[in-house]
């Protein structure tokens, strides 16, 4: 079995990326950071395994990733029109190219602790698991594994909502299948969860070699939660 990992990203484009946090942040303030999110993660990605996947949205979005982000990756554009859709082709492409288990990842997670993704790589390899999930705070998942596709995983779901990781087990079973949930973590959306990613990032030499490009960010912008 080949693992992949595909990491799912919206473009870090003035006034697309990163909205929640403008304000306080400026819309090319909030691009660079979500750069910096992807950059973190896609690296992170490529110490576990070299088949990693950026599935990028909008289509014009590719050339300012490209830029950033090293040789050897697999680009594909996202398609579908919500969430599900999406990861419903991604999914489908990394198993068309004979690869499995396929993790997904958002962008949102930069000091993501890799052993998160060892776990469910492990898990679905040894076929212990049909999916494994990791719950994010706000009540979605900022990791979904898959042995292979699941026709109906996705359906149904209300998607950017705290009902999103609910409605997606609810999901699993229904179908019958074998669920692993990983250990919590948080996304960054807001600028609150920002704040607790600085914390973080400034306690915790482990999350700043996880996310170098990010904590570089922050040390060169003075935000208002800052005390020094």
């Amino acid at each position: 079995m080949r693992a992949v990992i595909i990491v799912m990203v919206k473009a870090p484009l003035p006034g697309l990326a990163k909205t929640r946090l403008t304000p306080p942040l400026d819309q090319s303030e909030a691009a660079s950071l979500a750069l910096c999110f992807v950059q973190d993660v896609v690296n992170s990605a490529l110490e576990i395994t070299q088949n990693v996947v950026v599935a990028f949205t909008p289509p014009d979005g590719r050339a300012v990733l490209e830029a950033s982000l090293p040789d050897g990756l697999r680009w594909i554009e996202q398609q579908g029109q919500h969430l599900g859709d999406r990861l419903i082709s991604a999914i489908a492409y990394a198993y068309d190219l004979g690869f499995s288990p396929i993790i997904l990842l958002g962008a949102d997670s930069p000091t993501l602790p890799p052993v998160f993704i060892q776990q469910a790589c492990q898990m679905l390899t040894v076929g212990s698991a049909d999916v494994a999930l990791g719950p994010a705070a706000d009540g979605g998942y900022y990791l979904l594994g898959v042995r292979k596709p699941e026709p109906g995983l996705f359906q149904n779901i209300t998607w950017s909502s705290p009902f999103t990781l609910e409605h997606t087990i609810r999901n699993i079973n229904q179908l019958g299948l074998r669920l692993v949930t990983l250990d919590q973590w948080y996304d960054v959306d807001t600028f609150a969860e920002l704040q607790t990613l600085d914390n973080e990032l400034r306690s915790d030499e482990r999350a700043r070699s996880r996310a170098p490009a990010t904590y570089s960010w922050l040390l060169a912008h003075n935000l208002t939660f800052r005390n020094d």
